[in-house]
Parts: structure tokens; sequence; C-alpha cells
């Protein structure tokens, strides 16, 4: 086996995959986490079949709303979601002086890789209303309310998109898709031919470095998944990916709130949500949601660890611009 960073083959055994669904036992119930002896890179192996995993995300990643919403409405959007919202908000406040600095014009073309249901490009439509946006998206439930925002949609995989198109963008947003998939490195030094001379790329990761793998407790009333990610990124590692895949980096650092250890308490409780995820029927989860005693328990508003950097932050963010060279080898 060989690292997806850095090539080699210098793999050590960290942990078992930890698994959050019965579609993850099928997919990835044999998986282990494996760190490099060089790069320090943890990665998840052996990994599903490219095609098994798109299935998976056309269907299966959001069902019962586990990582995030079902479904999108006009007349609630772009605040039906606010961690996601605040999370556009966040990201095109940080690109927009790198993108003023470059000289852009006031219709950039921008792709989101993974838009879900486009809080991140309705962001960028604010600052930039005559923008082209374009989402690259695999979820069968995103694809009509994207396309009732005016967004152009690509329903292919990247690995694909990046084979069968020559497209060129201003701005390439990937915010937490890098470690979902099966080759980060190589996708970003693919991505760097699909950006403008003057392009920037904004890449957003969790931020998990090696020693933590084994400091959190995985317990019954408090688990700890690692599904679906095939990736884990510690600031280092995330930083040196960048590098090696040609691009220059302008900016990486943690955001967000801090890390805190699991209390006490919730070893004493059992979690409500998976629970109820599984036996509600989808209409009445789409209620819930939509019902105003549910709201604090579903969302917050903003914050300002959003837009803070630095210290123990549970991700990382960067901008990137293409580069001079080959990437590294």
């Amino acid at each position: 086996m060989s690292c997806v960073g850095c090539g080699l083959a210098n793999l050590e055994r960290v942990r078992p995959y930890r698994l959050d669904s019965s579609r993850g036992r099928l997919l990835f119930g044999a998986s282990w986490l494996f760190r490099c002896r060089d790069c320090g890179l943890v990665q998840a192996k052996p990994l599903p079949g490219a095609e098994e995993l798109a299935d998976y995300y056309a269907t299966t990643y959001r069902t019962g709303g586990r990582h995030g919403a079902e479904a999108a409405t006009i007349r609630d959007f772009p605040k039906d979601n606010l961690f996601y919202y605040h999370r556009g908000q966040s990201i095109a406040a940080l690109l927009d002086p790198h993108l003023k600095s470059r000289n852009f014009s006031d219709a950039p073309r921008v792709l989101d890789i993974g838009a879900g249901f486009g809080h991140l490009l309705h962001a960028f439509g604010e600052r930039f209303p005559r923008a082209a946006r374009t989402a690259l998206e695999l979820s069968e439930s995103c694809f009509p309310h994207l396309e009732t925002l005016g967004i152009r949609v690509i329903r292919e995989p990247i690995e694909s998109w990046l084979t069968e198109s020559a497209e060129r963008f201003d701005v390439i947003l990937l915010s937490h898709v890098l470690e979902h998939l099966r080759q980060p490195v190589e996708v970003l030094q693919r991505l760097r031919s699909r950006l403008s001379p003057n392009g920037l790329l904004f890449v957003e990761v969790p931020n998990i470095p090696a020693d933590s793998l084994n400091r959190y407790l995985d317990h019954a009333w408090a688990p700890r998944f690692d599904e679906p990610h095939l990736t884990f990124f510690s600031l280092a590692t995330f930083n040196a990916s960048l590098q090696r895949a040609g691009l220059e980096v302008l900016f990486c650092a943690p955001a967000g709130p801090e890390y805190r250890d699991i209390p006490g308490w919730r070893f004493t409780l059992p979690q409500i949500r998976p629970f109820l995820v599984r036996v509600l029927p989808a209409g009445i989860k789409r209620a819930l949601r939509r019902n105003a005693a549910t709201t604090p328990l579903q969302s917050f508003g903003r914050a300002e660890p959003f837009f803070e950097y630095g210290g123990r932050a549970i991700w990382i963010r960067s901008v990137s611009a293409p580069g001079v060279g080959e990437p590294a080898p």
C-alpha cells in the first residue's frame, strides 16, 4: 500500500476505521487508518471503488439528515441552515481581499465542488452578482434547488470531470470535499490546471492531527465516527499536500471553534438524534426542521469563531494560486 500523499509505501496502522451507517459498514468495514511514516499523512485503507463511492454520495450520503439536510426550499434559503449560511459568508469574506488584490472582473467564473444546496455559491453571488456560478454535485436531492437558484450543475464525480473537461475557472472551491476523495493530492494537482492564470483555489478540511485519533474515546453514548472521510489532515500535512500539488499557498491556518474534550455527562446519556433519524418518517423530520420550536436545537446565529484563525480550531482553511513550475514528486 502506498501513501496518497507522498506515494511511498511506508505506512503504519493507527486503529480500525469507525463506522456510522449500515451502508458504511459495507463500504468501509475492512478499513483501517494508517499513518505514513515519511510524510505523516493519515489515510483509510483499503478504499471502496470509485463507482461505489459515487453511488454512496448520490443516494445515501444525506439520508436521514446525517450529513446535512435532505432538502432545501427557496422560501427559507439561504437561512434554512444557519451553520452552512455562516460558513458561506465567512469563506466569501476570507476570499474577498484576495480576489480584489488580483484585479478580477465583476463577473468571475466560480466552481464549487461538492456544492450541496449552494450556500457558498449564494455568498459569492451576493458579493459578485454577475458571477458565473457552477456547482459540481453528486447528491440527487440538491439538483433541483441549485438550478432554481440559477446555478449551472455538473452531475458527475470530480475525477471524471477532470478527465473529460478542459474548462477553466477564476475561483474553485472545495469546502469539506478533499478528505472524501480517493486521491486528494492528485486531484489538487489536476485542479491547478483548471484555474485561470490569475485564479484562486480555496480548500477547507477538518483539522485532525494524527495524535488526536486515539485521544478521543469511541463510546456507545459518545461515538466519534470516521465515515466517510478517507484522508485526515493536520496543518502540516495539509500545507505539504497543497505544495506537493504545485500550488502557491497564500493562506493556510486553522479556523472555527476550538476543539473541546467530550464532557463526562455525554457518557451517561444516550444520543437521541441518531435514534430519531432512524425511526421518524421523512415527512415528520422535514416538519420538525421547519418548526420554530426546534430552531435552537439545529442552528445558531453568526459566531465569531467562524472568522477566527489559529490555535486548536476544528477546521483548516487555505487559499492557493496556480504556482510556477512542476508539482513536487
